[in-house]
């Protein structure tokens, strides 16, 4: 917009120039102390989660409860920046590690671990990572739908074979598990819709 004003003339261009100039300069000294802060309060919350795994020890006796008061420590510290998401990663490996000694099955894991993803987005009002969330479980949902429906597909081809069949037993097998893996997704979806409405 400075440019396609044009041209004034020479007595006053200077002192323009100097208001204009001083304008953006205020503009962005505030707008640099704005990020600065942020990135204060940003650096305490890696610093608090990096702290929480370097001092975490998964207990010996796990329990659902143990799980979930520990996602909940991990929400309530605060959202990563990008840059840090590596911390995400890791404090999901011990989470997967407790899950794993805990008496549930994969889905209900699963689930567990995606619920409070989502109510973590929730409570700090992330739209952006909700609608990424949903447009990643419609994702699935229908690549596992195809590779079921190719699964099925083919058992079409080898249907006069022995119900003792490896090829068949194999395929059967592997649209059970997608079937399995098909309602978690389901399941996944459904929760955020449950959020939208």
């Amino acid at each position: 917009d400075w440019k396609k004003i044009g041209h004034v003339p020479r007595k006053f261009s200077d002192d323009i120039w100097k208001r204009f100039k001083n304008a953006c300069n205020h503009y962005f000294d505030r707008l640099h102390n704005q990020r600065n802060k942020n990135s204060k309060e940003e650096q305490k919350i890696v610093e608090a989660k990096r702290t929480f795994i370097d001092n975490f020890k998964v207990p010996k006796k796990v329990s659902k409860e143990n799980v979930e008061s520990y996602l909940n420590e991990w929400s309530e510290m605060g959202s990563l920046p990008r840059n840090a998401r590596n911390l995400d990663a890791k404090f999901n490996k011990i989470v997967d590690k407790m899950l794993d000694q805990l008496p549930i099955d994969k889905k209900e894991a699963s689930l567990l671990k995606f619920t409070h993803a989502v109510d973590a987005y929730v409570a700090d009002q992330d739209e952006k990572s909700l609608n990424a969330e949903e447009l990643f479980v419609r994702k699935k949902i229908d690549e596992i739908t195809k590779e079921i429906q190719q699964l099925e597909n083919n058992l079409g081809f080898i249907s006069n074979a022995k119900e003792d069949n490896p090829l068949l037993v194999n395929v059967k097998s592997k649209i059970s598990e997608y079937k399995e893996e098909l309602s978690i997704w389901k399941e996944k979806l459904d929760y955020l819709k449950k959020i939208d409405s």
